[in-house]
């Protein structure tokens, strides 16, 4: 038995697309299940810019954007990546379809970049991630500009976003891409990851679990090229149809559908999920209970300090200040190849461990959290969120400090960029957190 992503359009909902209806599609927080809906767009005859989608988050509208560029309907499919680019392109005629954000659409509305009014389209992509994120209120006022654009409402479940799709596409026809299961379903392994990060990922999971066979679901465009180490291995195979023959262990590194799970759980001993930080609240409900499990590794957290070094080296670069150290190091430069001298340089600012000091003495880091105590967060929802979201071990966890508007988390060198990456996005209390290390 095999399984596909093949949503059911009934006569009603593809007379709505066709007719610039409103219309509810009911599909789970991954790009990769809006390509269907995508593809049923009618094309546009008229130039300019014609639909609008609107991501919750970044990394989302730039996974979407790479599933609509697949589709010709919608070309050119741009991704607003900075207000003054993006304006240009859209303003030059150059994007047919355009994928953002709404704080940065809203950017683009407020200088004047963004003509709404002969809109045809707006594709709204999980509004309940929008009110999670604070950005409900830009999404809001773009509707308000566009109010005669027509209104696709992409939402994860029907009550989730119940007052924004009575807003705008009351008794709309709802098309079913996949919908929360009355029962839960067996539990499965789950690692938090950025997109970037996924092949990363998928090679460490491998390395702790060591499976006798492994299938990676990957529903995405990009699957077909995305796993090309893995050609060729008698033990690994991957693709979008889930089927025979049977796995030790299955790994989706987006965010299945219910029945996507299900049919991987048919076919694996153990599943394990890649999910975004905003798709674990879905996962959630799918599952009984979502085990986590930590893909972050030595290779991980160098390659993060070096991105780090690199940002630093660049800032200081623009600002311009640094014509007396050229002048002392000018002599250097005669002598020595520039890049050597960088390097040493580095060398010499980075601090060595001291030798003296006890192997055993755990090094803290501190986390500088956007919650308080009048969000009601109470430690113990912190570090919940810490071992259970983002699986960090509970003897890496030090003290919480709660404070009115934010919170001063301790965690161990080792775990503090797995811990500020995996608390991005985490809703505690109905707010959204975001982290970053507190220097002081």
């Amino acid at each position: 038995m095999s399984w596909t992503f093949a949503p059911d359009f009934d006569a009603a909902s593809c007379a709505a697309l066709e007719a610039g209806k409103p219309v509810i599609y009911l599909a789970p927080p991954a790009a990769w299940a809006v390509r269907p809906l995508l593809g049923r767009i009618p094309a546009d005859t008229a130039a300019g810019l014609g639909t609008l989608i609107l991501a919750p988050e970044r990394l989302q509208a730039a996974e979407i954007q790479v599933e609509a560029t697949a589709i010709p309907a919608l070309a050119p499919v741009r991704l607003a990546a900075g207000l003054e680019r993006t304006g240009r392109l859209v303003r030059a005629g150059r994007a047919r379809t355009l994928v953002a954000t709404a704080s940065t659409a809203f950017g683009l509305l407020g200088r004047s970049a963004l003509d709404l009014s002969n809109l045809r389209r707006v594709v709204v992509c999980w509004p309940e991630l929008h009110a999670a994120l604070d950005s409900g209120a830009d999404l809001d006022a773009l509707l308000r500009e566009a109010r005669d654009a027509q209104r696709i409402i992409v939402t994860s479940h029907d009550t989730a976003a119940g007052d924004f799709v009575t807003r705008y596409a009351h008794r709309a026809p709802a098309i079913m891409a996949g919908t929360v299961p009355e029962s839960p379903l067996p539990p499965v392994r789950v690692a938090i990851v950025a997109g970037t990060g996924l092949e990363r990922a998928v090679e460490q999971a491998l390395d702790r679990l060591a499976p006798d066979s492994v299938f990676i679901w990957d529903a995405s465009v990009a699957g077909a090229h995305r796993w090309l180490t893995h050609a060729g291995q008698a033990d690994v195979r991957y693709g979008a149809e889930i089927g025979e023959p049977a796995v030790q262990l299955a790994v989706a590194i987006d965010l299945p559908s219910a029945q996507a799970l299900e049919a991987l759980q048919r076919v694996a001993h153990e599943v394990l999920v890649l999910a975004r930080p905003s798709q674990l609240g879905y996962l959630r409900a799918l599952v009984r209970e979502a085990t986590p499990l930590s893909v972050t590794g030595e290779v991980d957290r160098a390659r993060d300090w070096r991105e780090e070094l690199r940002r630093t080296v660049r800032q200081r670069i623009a600002s311009g200040g640094c014509d007396a150290s050229l002048l002392a190091l000018g002599p250097l430069f005669d002598e020595f190849d520039p890049a050597l001298v960088a390097a040493a340089l580095v060398e010499a600012e980075t601090p060595q461990q001291d030798a003296a000091a006890s192997p055993d003495m755990p090094l803290w880091a501190h986390l500088h959290l956007n919650i308080g105590r009048r969000d009601n967060v109470r430690p113990g929802d912190i570090v919940g969120a810490l071992l259970n979201a983002v699986g960090i071990p509970k003897e890496h966890v030090g003290r919480v400090d709660l404070r009115d508007t934010f919170s001063l988390l301790e965690v161990r060198a080792e775990s503090a960029e797995a811990a500020r990456r995996g608390l991005a996005g985490v809703t505690l209390r109905g707010r959204s957190v975001s982290a970053r290390f507190d220097r002081k």
